[in-house]
């Protein structure tokens, strides 16, 4: 039973205008995070094309006209 419970809260709570919000705001996290470790020597270049690509995607799916706010 408290897994139909789960399954409909999900249903309802997460639209996807929240998972786009949260892509953006954890590909712009990524991004300075990753660009902070290609400053200093270290292997930075995978969180930055991670949080690009999160990033991107995110304003995508803000830019696509998603009504359900």
């Amino acid at each position: 039973m408290p897994a139909v419970r789960a399954a409909n809260w999900v249903r309802h709570q997460v639209t996807e205008f929240r998972i786009a919000c949260v892509l953006s705001m954890a590909g712009t996290l990524t991004t300075l995070a990753g660009l902070a470790l290609y400053s200093i020597p270290g292997a930075g270049f995978p969180p930055v094309a991670i949080g690009l690509s999160c990033l991107t995607t995110g304003l995508v799916m803000l830019g696509s006209g998603v009504k359900d706010h």
